[in-house]
């Protein structure tokens, strides 16, 4: 770990020093000409000086000698070799003192000596530059591919960005090679470097000439385009690149690939944002299965907001600021206020009141998922004990994600709760998405199963919008339909959601199951199902979400409200 940690910083220190070596402008070139001759002109003065050539003071001509082979190469130090074998040459005595000069033989020899020196040094010189060029271009370029890697996009990316003129759009598109390993597992590494090798290629046709070109990962290549056509004809070349097969070793490959894209300016303003945001769009169209999608920043859970949040939030539910708000369900056909559903709320200290759609949905992809609903259970429960005892029985429903069915202990967190609250398992509905259940059938299957021997009611969220098939809602052994608001928010106008939702509550009706319609937002399509037999409905038609004290107060007065009912113990 210290021998890395060295080398490390040895190449960024030697990282400049190389750059300047590599890359020396003519200013420099000229100030080392001039300190090569006058190191030359001052040794053979000294040399001179202190008594002639047999004195060891003349050991230092070898210092231009390495200097110009250094600087210039071999012919710098051949140069440099003959410069100084003439400054101690035919003119240089031996001895100063009685006059005594050098032979033909001997300056001559000492002549070539040095050239061969500055040839060695020279030639040393160049095989250590090719070596730091070598590194140079390894920082910014992909070695098998011969294409900018990430490093090498983001410094051009940059300096891209700053020589745009304002008006003009950057167009950063990130190409994934969807089962790019499963090919390389399969057919091996080489046979996986030649089919990028031609996707490269390919790619490399189709983009204009001014534009960038990298692979940011094994699996991954990223193209920087000018706003010169529309920006869909811009994606649809690039999703061309995998029209056709490719032809390897003989064998045909079909390469699948997503494809996102983010613009400069509007969707970042720097290389690293733009790449950050290209990506995130790129994830958004292999989750829809589409072959491409522009950045969006309602997909986007990955922004430093939302992740700030989340970083933010177990610290929030230590100091008790997640609430629990509460909507009410009314029974259509009597106006009876039947029960409500938790719903979770941040008060946040600095930015006040967090609706759920913006950290639950990251909350569910983690271990946190499991402390808020823990948390939430826990409150409403409780408040649904205060209720029963002040006179308004209400059944409960609580959500339940994805990661809360692996919760090994969410059962007996319910059972213990239900206990310490002195509530029937009649009382507790539990809603399970759609998705959810479908997400791993055979567990969802067991986990609703078990619910439902507890006693507990098990309500489907969100149905119709998911794909479980009639067997396997046969299997689940539900409670209840909730019937996605995104067909009753239109119902009365849109008569293709009418047609939906009344199939939803035939097939209901049919397996005997119950029916909640969420999302009423106007009379006529909560008279609507009324008519048509759905058994219960929430929405802003009916009632808005409020903290616990406000429900509790619309509990108490709701005998003076004319649209609601509710049955006293």
């Amino acid at each position: 770990m210290r021998t890395w940690h060295r080398e490390k910083i040895n190449a960024k220190l030697l990282r400049p020093i190389g750059a300047a070596l590599v890359i020396m402008p003519a200013t420099v070139k000229l100030i080392a000409a001039v300190v090569i001759v006058s190191l030359v002109l001052a040794t053979a003065w000294l040399v001179y000086t202190m008594g002639g050539i047999r004195y060891s003071w003349s050991h230092l001509i070898y210092i231009p000698v390495v200097l110009g082979g250094f600087a210039f190469g071999i012919r710098g130090g051949i140069l440099a070799g003959i410069a100084s074998g003439l400054a101690l040459g035919p003119f240089m005595p031996i001895d100063t003192l009685t006059g005594e000069m050098q032979t033909y033989l001997n300056w001559i020899y000492r002549l070539i000596f040095l050239c061969i020196n500055g040839a060695l040094v020279g030639a040393l010189s160049h095989l250590y530059r090719r070596y730091l060029h070598k590194l140079e271009w390894l920082r910014t370029h992909h070695e098998g591919a011969d294409v900018l890697n990430r490093s090498g996009l983001t410094q051009a990316l940059d300096a891209k960005i700053r020589k745009t003129p304002k008006g003009i759009t950057l167009i950063v598109s990130v190409i994934q090679l969807n089962a790019f390993l499963d090919i390389q597992n399969t057919f091996g590494s080489s046979f996986s470097t030649r089919l990028l090798a031609q996707i490269i290629e390919r790619t490399k046709q189709i983009v204009p000439p001014r534009s960038l070109l990298a692979l940011i990962q094994d699996d991954r290549l990223a193209i920087v385009t000018d706003d010169v056509e529309s920006r869909q004809l811009a994606l649809a070349r690039i999703e061309g690149i995998f029209d056709e097969s490719y032809i390897v070793d003989g064998v045909p490959i079909h390469v699948d690939a997503s494809v996102g894209a983010a613009h400069f300016p509007d969707h970042a303003q720097t290389a690293e944002g733009l790449l950050q945001k290209a990506c995130v769009a790129m994830y958004s169209a292999s989750l829809s299965k589409s072959p491409s999608a522009l950045y969006n920043i309602a997909n986007d859970r990955t922004n430093k907001e939302n992740l700030s949040l989340l970083g933010a939030l177990p610290g929030a539910i230590a100091r008790g600021e997640l609430s629990v708000w509460y909507q009410a369900k009314v029974a259509l056909s009597t106006n009876d206020v039947a029960g409500s559903e938790a719903l979770v709320r941040w008060l946040h200290p600095q930015r006040g009141l967090i609706t759920p759609g913006l950290f639950i949905p990251q909350v569910e992809e983690t271990m946190l998922i499991d402390r808020v609903t823990r948390n939430v259970i826990a409150t409403a429960f409780a408040d649904a004990a205060a209720w029963r005892t002040a006179g308004y029985p209400q059944r409960v429903a609580v959500n339940i994600s994805v990661r809360n069915l692996r919760d090994h202990g969410l059962l007996d967190a319910i059972d213990l709760n239900a206990r310490r609250c002195g509530l029937m398992a009649d009382d507790i509905e539990l809603e399970i998405t759609e998705s959810a259940v479908m997400m791993d059938v055979d567990h969802g299957i067991r986990v609703i199963s078990e619910l439902r021997e507890r006693g507990y009611r098990v309500a489907i969220d969100d149905f119709g919008v998911g794909h479980s098939s009639l067997a396997y809602l046969q299997k689940m052994r539900a409670s209840a339909l909730k019937i996605d608001q995104m067909f009753i928010r239109t119902l009365a106008v849109d008569p293709n959601n009418q047609k939906i939702v009344r199939a939803i509550l035939l097939l209901a009706r049919s397996l005997g199951l119950e029916t909640v319609a969420e999302g009423i937002e106007d009379p006529d399509s909560l008279s609507l199902l009324r008519e048509w037999g759905c058994d219960y409905g929430q929405g802003y038609a009916i009632h808005r979400p409020a903290p616990e004290p406000e429900f509790r107060h619309f509990l108490s007065r709701i005998g003076e409200l004319p649209l609601y009912r509710v049955k006293r113990s």
